[in-house]
């Protein structure tokens, strides 16, 4: 995960709303939304066969996990939830590296259906065929009463939760699910404002279960990840509508290869920057100028963020507190003399 997952740090909240500038033409085969430079991405294009073919055995080893260890049940609730993360996330990453190169994850289906990628049936555990929804939908939001699992599912759009670098586990999943609501939350394609709207991602539409006054319960989720710009737009009265999306694929180079302009390359953007472990390069045959002005914007915003002290994530684990009545064998009682 960590070698195809490129991270991107969270962005400020000024919408990209002018075309990206290259030399050379006017044509742009780049993602030219407002919430382009958003989320992680991953490295389909320079995806080597070893790294797909261990996709491919992550899939099936989880997909047969339960056949293996008598059952979900012997996973506890917490490791329950990881695993169904875990195995949608990595079938969605299979099935857009087999159809790869594409931009519109929408318009895929499943393979050998009619039915799109989400509702067609990919998937047999514990001899039960299921869909992609099945799992996130009929599943997991009908197990788990908390908000925060929306943030766990990866669909392989740039408006998606997005895909993180470590799979998720058992003892972690709710501190992992925090820290992806805060980024999602805080980014334009979970909230943003349109005039006189107050407008949301598409993924709360489908959890709507989730909240018990749909308007009132999700603004107080929204508010409690939210940091002070957020908030800002979330207070007052603006009407709720559930209706940001981007479905174009959250990759580094949209779907296309094309090199533009003289040779390809922007003088602005000839600064030879790379990803520790994935393989990226600044020449135009592996990464196209559509993916170097991605680079160029996730390297200012992480300049930013190191100077302002705030790039990172931190995570806390509470650790046991030693029994004062219990002393190792070859150490002394603490008789109180000093």
């Amino acid at each position: 995960m960590r070698d195809i997952v490129l991270n991107v740090p969270p962005m400020d909240r000024n919408p990209e709303r002018s075309r990206p500038i290259t030399t050379g033409t006017r044509l742009s085969t780049g993602n030219l939304s407002r919430y382009r430079y958003e989320g992680n991405r991953v490295v389909y294009h320079l995806m080597p066969d070893e790294y797909r073919d261990a996709i491919t055995t992550l899939r099936q080893d989880l997909e047969t996990l339960p056949d293996r260890i008598g059952g979900l049940e012997a996973l506890n609730r917490d490791e329950q939830l990881a695993y169904w993360f875990n195995l949608h996330n990595v079938a969605v990453v299979e099935q857009i590296l087999a159809a790869y190169p594409i931009r519109n994850i929408n318009r895929l289906r499943a393979p050998g259906s009619d039915q799109s990628l989400f509702e067609g049936p990919l998937l047999t555990v514990a001899g039960q065929t299921l869909s992609l929804n099945d799992i996130r939908l009929r599943i997991v939001f009908e197990q788990w009463d908390d908000p925060r699992i929306i943030y766990g599912f990866f669909n392989g759009s740039v408006g998606s939760p997005e895909l993180r670098r470590a799979a998720f586990e058992g003892d972690q999943v709710w501190e992992q699910l925090d820290a992806s609501a805060d980024e999602f939350v805080n980014a334009l394609r979970g909230v943003d404002v349109h005039r006189r709207k107050l407008r949301v991602s598409h993924v709360y539409d489908d959890a709507r279960g989730l909240f018990d006054n749909f308007d009132r319960d999700l603004r107080r989720h929204l508010l409690a990840y939210a940091n002070p710009e957020t908030s800002s737009q979330l207070m007052g009265d603006r009407p709720l509508e559930t209706n940001v999306a981007d479905w174009q694929i959250a990759d580094l180079i949209n779907g296309s290869y094309r090199c533009r302009g003289s040779g390809g390359a922007s003088p602005m953007l000839s600064y030879g920057w790379s990803e520790q472990g994935s393989g990226i390069a600044n020449s135009c045959g592996v990464l196209p100028t559509n993916g170097r002005l991605l680079l160029n914007a996730v390297e200012q915003r992480r300049i930013e963020l190191i100077g302002e002290g705030r790039y990172g994530e931190v995570f806390t684990n509470d650790l046991p507190s030693p029994d004062p009545d219990d002393t190792r064998p070859d150490e002394p009682a603490d008789d109180g003399a000093d």
